[in-house]
């Protein structure tokens, strides 16, 4: 399951991605009252630069007969679900951040530590010209810790190299590998999956 997860993940980032918010996908929003809202889901995209701001993240499903809308809040929401077909599921879900601020990530593996993943938009300037892309962040996060911790972001302020040698400093075999450059930041997933091997 875990490695459809993960290939789920990335077809639904190099598929469904515009600037501003995910297209309108089939999916389901599981509340934590225990009831499901069925639709077609959509959740923005968060965008880190200068020009665009956003507020917090809601989860917008649309009623497939009538166009009905309704929005939902990381209060409300247990589990996301993109649904392509019955074997390419998406999972998304709240995960903190910081001790006050909560934002939608797919859920790329689990295990000992789970990996989240997203795409976040930014904006490139460049005399007379705004050009704007997609980047990828992950973030890590232990059963046990209450916020989860950036191994990669799109304006990073420590490189991947260092904030994973910090995280999984408990697992020397995989340390050793970062510091040795076998793992680089394209092998994100494969350091979640030893680390989460080394620690069982």
């Amino acid at each position: 399951m875990t490695r459809n997860i993960v290939l789920t993940f990335f077809f639904f980032i190099n598929t469904f991605i515009s600037f501003s918010q995910y297209t309108w996908t089939n999916g389901e929003v599981l509340l934590k009252n225990g009831k499901t809202v069925k639709g077609e889901v959509k959740i923005p995209v968060v965008s880190k630069d200068l020009i665009h701001f956003n507020g917090k993240s809601k989860v917008r499903v649309k009623d497939k007969v009538n166009g009905g809308k309704s929005v939902f809040n990381e209060d409300q929401v247990e589990l996301i679900k993109f649904i392509f077909s019955e074997r390419e599921i998406a999972y998304f879900k709240y995960i903190p951040v910081s001790k006050k601020k909560q934002e939608i990530f797919c859920i790329v593996s689990t295990g000992p530590v789970t990996l989240y993943g997203r795409s976040v938009g930014m904006t490139s300037t460049r005399p007379g010209v705004i050009s704007f892309h997609n980047l990828n962040e992950f973030y890590a996060q232990r059963a046990n810790e209450t916020i989860a911790t950036p191994l990669f972001t799109a304006r990073p302020s420590k490189s991947f190299k260092k904030r994973a040698i910090e995280y999984f400093n408990d697992c020397p075999t995989l340390v050793s590998k970062l510091r040795n450059k076998t793992f680089n930041k394209d092998d994100i997933m494969a350091v979640v999956e030893e680390y989460n091997n080394c620690s069982k």
